[in-house]
C-alpha cells in the first residue's frame, strides 16, 4: 500500500487551518469579554408571556438560525411561531448541485429545521437573484396581514448582503402602514455590535436543538459556522453564558425610515474566524447614525 504523500498534507494543511481558526475565535471572544469593560452599555434581557404571535422574516433559508435559540424560546413559552422564507436559495452553488435542484434541497432542509424550532414555515419561495419588489411585496404583505404579528424579526440594511437589503427594503415598504409593530432586527453575519444591540437572549440551555436546526442545513454547514460564532461573541459581550442572539428593537415606524438610508458597506463574518473583527468595525459610523436615530426617536432606549 502506497502514501499518499499529496493526500496527506493536504490533510495536514486543513487540520492546521482548522486549528488556527479555532485559536482565532477563542482570541476574538476573549477580546469580547475586555470590551465588556468599555461600558458601552447595558441590554435588557427578553422573556415572553406566551401570548405573542411571532413572526421571522428570513431573506434566504438558513438566515433564521440567527435567531434559532429565540424562535425555540418562544415555542417553548406557547407563544405562535412562523417563519416565512422570502427566496429560495438556488444560488448557493454547494456541492456541484444546480440552482433547480438546490432549490428544491434547501426547501427540505428549511422545513427539517423548521420543525426543530418549534415553527410554522411559509415558503414563499422567490428564485435567488430574480425576483421583483411588487411580488415579494405582494406575498410578504399577505402573509403579514395573515399573521398580524406582535413580534416581527427582521432583516435590515446593517447587512453585507444586497438581497438581504433588498427584502429589508421591501418589507419598510409593507409596514408604512403598520407603523406600531415591534420589529426586532437581527443580524445574520454582520454583528449589531453594543452600538445597536439594546434586547440579548441568553440561549445557553438551548444548545442540542439550536445545533439540530443548524445540522438540517447540511449543504449550508460553511455558510452557517459564523451564526454559530456570533452567538459565542455576544454571550461574551454582554455577559451572558456561552451562546446569546442580540438585536434592535424599535418601532415599526423607526425601522421603515432607516431603511430609507443610502446603503452603507458592511462586512460579513467568514467561514473562518481569522476575519471577524472586521465585521465588527466595518459601517461603524452607520451604526452611530442609527443608535443616535434610535436615541432620538422612540426606539427602545439604547443605553
Amino acid at each position: 500500500m502506497s502514501f499518499d504523500r499529496e493526500g496527506a498534507c493536504r490533510a495536514f494543511l486543513r487540520a492546521a487551518n482548522g486549528l488556527g481558526a479555532r485559536r482565532a475565535e477563542q482570541i476574538w471572544a476573549l477580546s469580547c469579554t475586555a470590551g465588556r469593560l468599555l461600558h458601552l452599555g447595558r441590554a435588557q434581557r427578553w422573556n415572553s408571556a406566551g401570548d405573542e404571535r411571532v413572526m421571522l422574516l428570513a431573506p434566504h433559508p438558513d438566515d433564521e438560525l440567527a435567531c434559532a435559540g429565540t424562535l425555540i424560546r418562544h415555542h417553548v413559552a406557547g407563544d405562535q411561531v412562523r417563519i416565512v422564507t422570502a427566496t429560495d436559495g438556488r444560488l448557493s452553488g454547494a456541492y456541484g448541485f444546480d440552482p433547480l435542484s438546490m432549490a428544491e434541497r434547501r426547501r427540505e432542509e428549511a422545513d427539517a429545521a423548521a420543525a426543530h424550532l418549534g415553527a410554522e414555515l411559509r415558503w414563499l419561495g422567490f428564485p435567488e437573484g430574480s425576483w421583483q419588489s411588487d411580488d415579494a411585496c405582494a406575498a410578504i404583505g399577505r402573509a403579514l396581514a395573515e399573521m398580524a404579528p406582535t413580534i416581527l424579526y427582521a432583516p435590515s440594511l446593517v447587512d453585507y448582503h444586497a438581497e438581504h437589503q433588498h427584502v429589508a427594503r421591501v418589507l419598510a415598504a409593507i409596514l408604512r402602514g403598520t407603523p406600531s409593530v415591534e420589529v426586532r432586527v437581527y443580524g445574520i453575519q454582520v454583528p449589531l455590535t453594543p452600538l445597536l444591540t439594546n434586547v440579548v437572549h441568553d440561549v445557553s440551555d438551548l444548545t442540542q436543538p439550536m445545533r439540530a436546526a443548524y445540522a438540517a442545513y447540511a449543504t449550508q454547514r460553511q455558510a452557517t459556522a459564523s451564526t454559530m460564532r456570533l452567538k459565542h461573541y455576544a454571550a461574551r459581550l454582554y455577559g451572558a453564558g456561552t451562546l446569546a442572539e442580540a438585536f434592535c428593537v424599535m418601532p415599526g415606524g423607526l425601522y421603515v425610515d432607516l431603511q430609507a438610508r443610502s446603503p452603507v458597506k458592511f462586512r460579513a463574518t467568514r467561514p473562518r474566524a481569522w476575519s471577524d473583527p472586521w465585521a465588527a468595525l466595518a459601517g461603524w459610523r452607520e451604526r452611530l447614525a442609527w443608535r443616535s436615530a434610535l436615541r432620538a426617536r422612540g426606539g427602545l432606549p439604547v443605553p
